[in-house]
């Protein structure tokens, strides 16, 4: 069964990437259909945890849904009890996963507060821990994190797993326009030796030390994300459409 979308154009290119023309497309969704493709994609369900501040956050597979009148995936965030609040993710875990390609999304990002949009990799084998682990055996490598409520958000990289031996590699980058322009392309080139992220067909960030780069199967996520470390208060915030991620398509080469 192919992953591809018949709606992805025949000629689609990664943005800003070189030496693209040889690349195969290999996973795409254009987000046509009425529903979420689920040979694709699960909607989550997750408890999240508490932060600092004592309020608790979700996962909610009702926050994914079908844009209204728009070619595009909606992740919505919204408020369960005055303590409790919900956002979305779905991701391809078990249906499908790569090693080394080139991700490309299209998506909007909204203005942070006390939530972010997200889209990374995890591994398939999860994160391994121990004191002298690398990347290399598995990681979560974050394309984008918008956890600022300034044009800039983080591209980084968790390994070790998430408890005592929890290590990261973290740059902010800046973002021209990221919460006032309605759609970014945002990109990730992953090769055996080098990782290339770009923002609108620049290169943001470039890794070559070997010990970040994963070898090892990964599949993609895009959530919207309640999380103590984004900027601003979600109480505040007014948890309608301007809240919601969008997320146009998503496309992988090989």
């Amino acid at each position: 069964m192919s992953l591809v979308d018949p709606n992805t154009p025949k000629d689609a290119r990664p943005l800003g990437l070189p030496d693209s023309d040889n690349l195969k497309l290999v996973f795409s969704d254009e987000f046509t259909t009425a529903e979420l493709d689920t040979t694709k994609w699960t909607a989550r369900d997750q408890d999240r945890g508490k932060g600092n501040s004592g309020l608790e956050w979700w996962y909610k597979s009702s926050n994914v849904r079908k844009a209204t009148g728009n070619n595009a995936l909606a992740i919505d965030v919204g408020k369960i009890s005055d303590t409790v609040y919900s956002g979305g993710r779905i991701d391809s875990q078990g249906k499908f996963d790569f090693t080394f390609g080139t991700l490309e999304c299209r998506m909007h990002i909204p203005p942070t507060i006390g939530h972010l949009a997200a889209a990374w990799l995890q591994s398939a084998v999860g994160l391994p821990e121990g004191p002298n682990v690398t990347a290399r055996t598995g990681s979560e490598i974050d394309i984008i994190e918008s956890f600022s409520t300034e044009n800039q958000y983080a591209v980084t990289l968790h390994w070790g797993g998430y408890g005592q031996y929890h290590k990261q590699s973290s740059v902010t980058v800046a973002a021209p326009n990221l919460h006032n322009t309605w759609y970014h392309t945002l990109g990730l080139s992953w090769q055996s030796d080098k990782m290339l992220f770009t923002f609108d067909g620049n290169i943001i960030r470039t890794i070559t030390d070997a010990n970040l780069i994963s070898q090892v199967r990964e599949f993609p996520i895009f959530s919207n994300e309640v999380i103590s470390f984004a900027q601003g208060d979600i109480r505040k915030a007014p948890l309608d459409a301007s809240c919601t991620v969008y997320v146009d398509y998503v496309r992988i080469w090989q």
